[in-house]
């Protein structure tokens, strides 16, 4: 399994507290970052290859968030949701995209219309979460959605006789575990990117 390198690491740890901090005024917020920055760098050369132990003694980045919006007599940016409601979890759209790809193939108008709403849903609860950065959302949609897609459209518009029966199944069939296989490795790579929200 791959491993977080300490730029990545330190550069996703900063985002965080950049978002946490997004409606500070920016020169205050460019210099918390300056400062988190620089004491990170600062530490890792101390202890290099602690960058995990380093973040966590610097504390959560809601925590830092706070302590700045105390400092500076701000109040944080409350979210917009209302009471009781619930961010949808980072597993359920990767579900929705599968299952999505998946009913069209076991038959029935009703399961194709099933499969396309889990789809839209499953891109609208991608498209708003914050467990994905905005190119880790395109790269995961552009492999489980837009890639699948033009592969059907291609083969139905494609010249291969879709009624020979020599043919036809093979191709199908191979069109379709290579749109399955893309869309498994669409929700892997979003499974293997989420982060907290």
């Amino acid at each position: 399994m791959k491993t977080k390198t300490d730029e990545t690491l330190t550069r996703e740890y900063l985002a965080a507290v950049e978002r946490e901090t997004s409606t500070l005024p920016a020169a205050v917020r460019q210099e918390l970052l300056a400062d988190l920055a620089e004491h990170i760098a600062v530490a890792l050369a101390e202890r290099p290859g602690s960058v995990h132990e380093i973040l966590r003694e610097m504390g959560d980045p809601r925590a830092i968030a706070a302590t700045a919006f105390q400092e500076l007599g701000a109040a944080p940016a409350t979210p917009s949701r209302s009471p009781g409601r619930r961010r949808s979890p980072a597993w359920l759209p990767l579900v929705l995209l599968v299952a999505g790809d998946v009913l069209p193939y076991l038959g029935g108008i009703a399961l194709t219309w099933i499969a396309f709403a889990a789809t839209v849903a499953a891109v609208v609860i991608v498209c708003r979460a914050r467990y994905w950065t905005v190119a880790q959302k395109w790269t995961g949609l552009t492999l489980t959605v837009i890639v699948p897609a033009v592969v059907h459209v291609a083969w139905y518009f494609s010249p291969v006789p879709h009624h020979d029966s020599a043919v036809e199944p093979l191709v199908r069939w191979t069109l379709v575990a290579l749109v399955f296989l893309l869309t498994l490795a669409g929700a892997g790579s979003l499974w293997r990117n989420r982060r907290p929200a």
